[in-house]
């Protein structure tokens, strides 16, 4: 670590709560040992697993949209990995908010007729083998999956999804190598499904505006859903940082996989501050239409290479993003001056990944107490059947 930063020590935010009425109660721990309740509006019912926090950050609707991926890939999709943007179809919408969780069967379909497959066996699977008509449907969204799956064709097969600002990242224990990958429409479906990230982007983007609507049921979005898919590139995660900009001045850097220790970090950080700054002052400072915002970038392990550096995306600058290495309350606090603060991982103890407590979505938990099992062994079947398909 350098010689001018101390130790780091990561503090984990606690989080509880209760239902009152209409609302919801967070009661956060702060770094110093304190806490304080806050009513929340329900449009943040789906996020009881996330760090919540409310302070007196002025944050306006237009900053929110400003970091929306539609907003600012155009003007920076050179920088950054190639995607596709959509706009997210009602019916896929109703099925991620009201459908229980079952793989839709035509992306099963598509799939096995592109690789040489009769997919029959897969559809009789899921009629009820007693006959009774209270079996739950695989739903079927033929226009969207054939849609989905022409992008992944074009995106060399495979592609990781996203909406607005949210990527599935708490779902990924799901997919099949615990990764975002989607070779098909069933993939990014079940993602999508799954996880309470996209969720926010759904029912809560703009809960910590000060313009944002009160006190009033969000059921509906009140902005335009668009589906991301990006092309799939493995990213190793001792390359990925999360830099905070303020005034227009990089001031703070810290990695983004923060529960991991990372030789490569620990070796070339002056290289790694040195090549981040240098993207940020010639490519993103003043182009980007925010004064304070926060950038998520990856970084290769050849410094001098033009694409060293990918710009992955852009976030608000304060609650709800994660501070991760930092605290919001000390980031709004360090001064703006030539030196960037820079936070890493020391402590090589391992520890269990940040997203292991979202390793339960709801649905699976309606599953898992008796509502209807043997739907997540079809979910299960249709993954394995399609794994041996694409082997074969």
């Amino acid at each position: 670590m350098c010689a001018w930063m101390p130790k780091v020590n990561i503090v984990q935010v606690t989080l509880s709560l209760q239902r009152v009425e209409s609302d919801i109660i967070y009661t956060t721990a702060d770094c110093s040992g304190g806490g304080k309740i806050e009513m929340v509006e329900p449009a943040l019912r789906t996020l009881t697993g996330r760090r919540l926090c409310r302070r007196s950050w002025k944050m306006k609707r237009g900053d929110v949209l400003a970091c929306s991926f539609e907003s600012w890939y155009p003007r920076f999709k050179k920088y950054t990995i190639k995607s596709f943007i959509m706009d997210l179809p009602d019916e896929i919408l109703d099925y991620i908010k009201n459908a229980p969780l079952v793989s839709p069967k035509n992306a099963h379909s598509i799939k096995a007729e592109r690789d040489g497959f009769s997919d029959d066996s897969d559809d009789d699977s899921w009629s009820n083998e007693d006959g009774s008509d209270d079996e739950l449907e695989a739903p079927s969204f033929p226009d969207f999956e054939a849609k989905v799956n022409e992008i992944i064709a074009s995106l060399d097969g495979a592609v990781f999804p996203k909406l607005n600002w949210s990527a599935p990242k708490d779902a990924a224990w799901i997919n099949f190598g615990s990764t975002l990958k989607c070779t098909s429409a069933t993939d990014l479906l079940v993602l999508l499904k799954a996880s309470d990230f996209i969720s926010h982007d759904i029912y809560a983007p703009f809960a910590f505006c000060t313009d944002a609507k009160r006190n009033e049921e969000v059921d509906e979005p009140q902005h335009s859903l668009k589906l991301v898919l990006r092309a799939w590139r493995q990213i190793r995660p001792d390359g990925e940082f999360r830099c905070f900009i303020r005034t227009n001045q990089l001031y703070a850097i810290c990695q983004r996989h923060y529960d991991s220790y990372f030789n490569f970090i620990e070796i070339e950080q002056v290289n790694i501050k040195r090549v981040i700054f240098d993207f940020f002052d010639r490519n993103i400072k003043g182009n980007f239409p925010l004064d304070d915002y926060v950038m998520d970038v990856s970084v290769g392990h050849k410094f001098e290479s033009p694409g060293c550096v990918k710009l992955i995306d852009f976030n608000v600058h304060g609650p709800p993003t994660d501070g991760l290495m930092f605290n919001w309350s000390e980031l709004r606090l360090f001064p703006i001056d030539k030196e960037v603060h820079f936070r890493w991982q020391s402590d090589k103890t391992m520890r269990s990944s940040v997203f292991s407590q979202y390793k339960l979505p709801i649905d699976l938990v309606d599953i898992s107490s008796g509502g209807d099992p043997e739907k997540l062994i079809d979910l299960i079947q249709a993954h394995v059947e399609e794994q041996k398909n694409n082997k074969s």
